[in-house]
């Protein structure tokens, strides 16, 4: 009879070469265990709330921190695939550069994601 636990398919698969699961990877094949990187893939605007919502992954398990240009957003809510944060009041319409930093001690920055945000004027 055999008992196979996912911490022992998790330390196998890390022995042959690579493991991209549940936002872990190993480094080298030598079973260190690090985060994935956040990866922003899309932006939106909600102007009714004034924020940002942001979709992509491995955004943690912690809040991250968000920013625009070189503004640090604060950060409503999140999840592992989403970050809402608010955006400033005096926001000029403009693309911006978006980063997600993870928390923790491991903090790992996004990709650089441009966000083009349009005021309305009315």
């Amino acid at each position: 009879m055999y008992h196979i636990t996912i911490k022992s398919i998790l330390l196998a698969l890390s022995f042959i070469g690579g493991l991209s699961v549940f936002g872990l990877a190993t480094a080298g094949g030598r079973g260190n265990l690090s985060p994935q990187p956040p990866m922003i893939m899309k932006t939106a605007v909600d102007a009714k709330e004034n924020v940002l919502i942001i979709t992509g992954r491995n955004f943690g398990a912690t809040p991250p921190t968000v920013t625009l240009a070189d503004q640090t957003l604060d950060v409503q809510r999140f999840s592992e695939h989403e970050v809402v944060a608010s955006l400033p009041s005096d926001l000029a319409s403009a693309s911006y550069g978006v980063t997600v930093t993870t928390s923790g001690r491991n903090r790992i920055s996004s990709n650089i994601f441009s966000a083009t945000l349009q005021t309305d004027k009315r």
